[in-house]
């Protein structure tokens, strides 16, 4: 079947466009582009499982993911600073796959794998199947994508949604569309955005975008009155502490214990009182914050791939380009520039990518094979270029932290440790493999910290080498002094492993 593009005008026959290697109709696919998208879907499984194994699939954000699952399963209230859909959609699957982290990442690998075919499926009726295949093969390949279909974090899962609601959206089907975006909603508050982008580019004009606003709103708003029922107010989303004046210095995020001891504390405020209390500070570091992102998805996309994406979202102006509306409302919010955040973009983007290819293919057919090998040759550059770049180095060195000796204390606390015993680290890491409650380490002065342990009912303490020569430095001697540790007699030493520099792990009980 001939790789020549697609792109055409409207006005085209459907014979005409049938002949050139489109699928105008969504008729079933022929049985070699099964093959094609089967093989695709083989060596990203491959890649993803390659991964994997390289990771402990934990991230700060896994064990509350987890324990609201568990929370769900038991049919308690799974109250957490997250969205429920993915926990639920964990906890099902739970009902079928053994083991505490294991559901978690077994989501996120099947809904890593729907978002690659999906988007095969999403760009298949205006291109040829190779250019469809082009889209598959950067959603496949790209180290972003790649690592995080196995953690047991929410972006693959909301991804999954995001693309089928655009692949509805797409085929017409606006309100069906806008229910699952809606079912998105409750993955991730970042669908809320979504919503307004994707039905302001829907192909149905007014109609259409109340259309699929109405499906959205059939499943976001009872979960917005469930939401704010479970806070007592009215909220969108659990993480409104981004709502907030962004921070300048990555410290001031960490949490003290002197902060919420000032005589005067900062008072609650609604969503909507903590907009008006912010956007002094959103308007001030705006374009700062917003170059940041920016420079962070030109690292995640590079420009190979993104010359090829501008110039896609210039022809074929699908309901996707709706999704890049992201970048401007991510400044607004109380988080850094971080390069996961572009994964967001990405669906959209290799879509326009692979359109824009099958457009020169199409345009310029004398000078096909020319263009076709110049169009493939850049994004194969493109997905090399984010492999070697902080992407791929993101994908190969996932683990926050010293994982196997972090796994290894942990699991010999839950050994020897007493059941149901608090925890304090600054991650859950310990504790989640400990099977323990996690308090968070805070970041006072060292006697603040002990007393602070002591008189909080805190069990065990929990410090990383690379913890205490980073982020608490004044914990330090507790682990590189004998004597200052010898002299320390409200902390007993019960556990310590490492295995080279940066690598170590101590426990300590607290003594009351």
């Amino acid at each position: 079947m001939s790789p020549r593009g697609m792109l055409r005008s409207p006005a085209m026959s459907r014979r005409r466009r049938a002949a050139a290697g489109e699928n105008p109709a969504g008729e079933p696919l022929p049985r070699n582009e099964w093959r094609l998208l089967g093989a695709i879907l083989f060596l990203a499984a491959a890649l993803r499982l390659w991964l994997a194994s390289r990771n402990a699939g934990l991230t700060m954000d896994s064990p509350l993911y987890m324990e609201m699952a568990r929370a769900l399963a038991r049919g308690e209230p799974a109250v957490g600073p997250a969205h429920h859909g993915y926990s639920a959609i964990v906890a099902l699957v739970g009902t079928l796959v053994p083991g505490r982290l294991l559901p978690g990442r077994v989501v996120s690998f099947v809904a890593g794998l729907v978002v690659v075919a999906l988007g095969y499926f999403l760009i298949r009726r205006s291109v040829s199947p190779p250019w469809a295949g082009l889209t598959a093969g950067l959603l496949a390949f790209h180290p972003l994508l790649a690592v995080y279909s196995g953690p047991a974090m929410t972006e693959t899962t909301y991804l999954a949604f995001l693309v089928a609601a655009l692949l509805l959206a797409d085929r017409g089907r606006l309100f069906l569309g806008g229910v699952v975006l809606g079912l998105g909603y409750a993955i991730r508050p970042e669908a809320l955005v979504a919503a307004a982008g994707v039905a302001a580019l829907t192909r149905g004009g007014w109609r259409g975008a109340l259309l699929m606003l109405a499906g959205f709103a059939l499943v976001a708003a009872p979960y917005v009155g469930y939401l704010s029922r479970e806070r007592g107010e009215f909220t969108l989303t659990p993480k409104s502490a981004l709502v907030r004046p962004p921070e300048t210095q990555p410290r001031q995020a960490e949490w003290r214990i002197g902060d919420a001891r000032r005589p005067v504390r900062e008072p609650h405020r609604t969503l909507i009182e903590r907009f008006r209390w912010a956007m002094p500070g959103m308007a001030k570091h705006y374009l700062p914050h917003l170059a940041g992102h920016a420079r962070r998805l030109l690292e995640a996309w590079p420009w190979p791939l993104m010359a090829l994406s501008a110039l896609g979202l210039v022809i074929r102006r699908g309901p996707e380009a709706g999704t890049l509306v992201h970048l401007f409302v991510l400044p607004l919010l109380a988080v850094g520039p971080d390069i996961r955040f572009a994964m967001l973009f990405l669906p959209a983007l290799a879509v326009s990518a692979a359109a824009a290819v099958a457009w020169g293919t199409a345009r310029w057919s004398r000078s096909e094979g020319v263009i076709m090998a110049a169009g493939i040759g850049l994004a194969i550059a493109g997905i090399a270029w984010s492999w070697t770049g902080p992407p791929g180095r993101h994908a190969l060195r996932f683990d926050d932290g010293p994982m196997p000796q972090m796994r290894e204390a942990g699991e010999w606390l839950q050994r020897n440790g007493r059941q149901g015993a608090i925890v304090m680290d600054r991650k859950a890491y310990v504790p989640f493999f400990a099977g323990m409650r996690h308090v968070q380490l805070p970041d006072d002065d060292y006697e603040t910290i002990i007393e602070y342990a002591r008189t909080s009912g805190v069990d065990y303490l929990v410090l990383e080498e690379y913890v205490a020569e980073g982020l608490r430095r004044q914990l330090l001697p507790l682990i590189a002094d004998a004597r200052f540790r010898a002299g320390e007699h409200r902390l007993r030493t019960i556990y310590h492993i490492r295995s080279g520099p940066h690598t170590g792990v101590a426990i300590m009980e607290v003594l009351h």
